[in-house]
């Protein structure tokens, strides 16, 4: 399961991002493009298991999905991909070509994975303030 290194580098990168911000992490959170072949599931498994002492241990993942979206090269359609559904796959397989003009397409969104944002509660009023940080 490649979940466990993509939540490792996450981890590894956040550390170094917020020395400056003291208190204790309660949240982080991941946008993830519809398209990205990532499990939610094997996310937050790899999560439990590689925040235990840690800076992130007690804090949680959250995961929001970015809907795939194309642009059509030629006509300029924009909306969502049309997809294939077979019991072999695991998943809806994305048709990459414009459904009005069958024109080749540009993704538009749905391969993103960041992190939108941090939430953090500090020791001095226990309130959770969030910033915003990129992974």
């Amino acid at each position: 399961m490649h979940e466990y290194s993509v939540v490792a580098e996450i981890l590894n990168s956040l550390e170094p991002q917020l020395v400056e911000h003291p208190g204790r992490v309660t949240a982080i959170y991941l946008k993830k493009g519809e398209l990205r072949i990532l499990s939610d599931h094997a996310l937050y498994n790899a999560f439990e298991v590689l925040i235990k002492d840690t800076r992130f241990e007690a804090s949680r993942l959250v995961v929001e999905t970015i809907p795939a979206s194309i642009r059509c090269l030629a006509c300029g359609h924009e909306g969502a991909p049309e997809t294939v559904a077979d019991d072999a796959y695991h998943f809806a397989v994305p048709v990459l070509t414009c459904p009005k003009c069958d024109a080749e397409v540009e993704m538009v969104a749905g391969r993103e994975l960041y992190v939108d944002r941090v939430s953090i509660e500090t020791e001095a009023d226990d309130t959770p303030s969030s910033g915003a940080t990129d992974a």
